[in-house]
């Protein structure tokens, strides 16, 4: 998608690796030289192969790490909690794959007791901006830093939005079927899961409809067909291992027969962002009843679209969401704005032409 690199060149954007909060204080447990050096290891081929175009597995030295044992994890949670509530999402019982993620999660009063007792708990837990936390946020660096060097990418340079997660989930348990914005590396520290993948490309999986409507805020926007299942190629993730997850990719995870601990590392990339917005223009076009053409079948079109959203994108994003939707946003509100007179105009003169 060498079109969306030459746009990026005209598109100025501040760079944001972390949510725009202060740092919690460092804890004095694990200094940074704790980190394992290197965290990733193994034969490096497929970073240069196929980062930002296909999933590949990985090895790395984090299982066992004390930064996921869970009475550190259950510290980490209360203390995100008391940063803001959002930080942490918690989903108690057996989820469907099909199972949208719009459904809201459960409100748990005792977040820390649900993790100590994860073996037992059915439950689903996502802790989100870890890298608040100083001890995670330099293990994070130390990835970015290892990836770079893996893919040949000055990745920092093309990231527009850095975070990292951690998943902490009871066994048997299911992540529901969905797609992420942000490319995802993906670490297996404890227990065992199988991370069923499907192919963005295949147009019988993922149409250029649910992938417009994803762009546009669309959390509803995608379908889980057991007839497709067959399609998926499922990832044997064990502790130790880890896994590439592109753009766009849907997928759905089931955990083994143990509570599982797992950290990613997800990111946006420019040249995603504004492909995003190919889509974004595409689907109010859809709208219209015409048929847009997807992005990378013309440069032209693309940068046309590109450049009409990147006008009205705000250029220091303050969170995930106005790096990807700010332009689209604004012009969807302006477009409301300017509706409403001609609305009222239209009223006024079918009552001119009544009376």
């Amino acid at each position: 998608m060498v079109f969306l690199e030459s746009s990026a060149n005209n598109q100025k954007m501040e760079v944001k690796t972390m949510s725009p909060m202060n740092s919690f204080p460092l804890e004095e447990s694990i200094a940074k030289s704790d980190i394992p050096n290197p965290i990733i290891k193994g034969d490096f081929l497929d970073f240069r192969k196929k980062f930002n175009n296909s999933p590949f597995m990985f090895s790395h030295n984090l299982a066992g790490h004390p930064l996921f044992e869970l009475p550190r994890l259950a510290k980490l949670a209360n203390t995100l909690i008391a940063d803001k509530e959002s930080h942490v999402m918690c989903k108690i019982g057996n989820f469907p794959i099909d199972q949208k993620w719009s459904v809201r999660p459960n409100k748990v009063e005792q977040v820390a007791v649900v993790i100590e007792n994860i073996e037992t708990s059915n439950s689903w837990l996502l802790l989100q901006d870890t890298q608040l936390d100083p001890e995670y946020k330099a293990l994070m660096e130390q990835i970015i830093t290892e990836a770079e060097n893996h893919t040949g990418i000055p990745l920092r340079k093309e990231i527009t939005w850095l975070e990292a997660f951690i998943f902490i989930a009871s066994p048997h348990t299911a992540t529901p079927y969905h797609m992420d914005s942000e490319q995802n590396f993906i670490f297996q520290i404890r227990g065992e899961k199988e991370d069923n993948l499907f192919d963005r490309r295949d147009r019988s999986v993922l149409t250029e409809s649910e992938i417009e409507r994803f762009y546009i805020g669309d959390r509803e926007c995608l379908n889980y067909q057991e007839e497709n299942q067959c399609k998926a190629t499922v990832y044997h993730l064990t502790q130790g291992t880890g896994i590439y997850h592109p753009v766009n990719d849907p997928h759905w995870v089931r955990n083994g027969n143990t509570y599982t601990v797992s950290l990613t590392v997800l990111f946006y990339m420019r040249q995603f962002d504004l492909r995003a917005r190919v889509y974004q223009v595409n689907h109010y076009l859809r709208k219209l009843g015409l048929n847009p053409t997807p992005p990378g079948k013309s440069v032209l079109i693309d940068n046309i679209k590109i450049h009409t959203v990147g006008l009205f994108s705000k250029q220091k994003p303050e969170n995930k969401n106005d790096v990807l939707r700010s332009g689209i946003e604004r012009i969807r509100s302006l477009v409301a704005w300017l509706g409403a007179p001609l609305k009222l105009g239209k009223k006024i003169f079918k009552k001119i032409e009544k009376s």
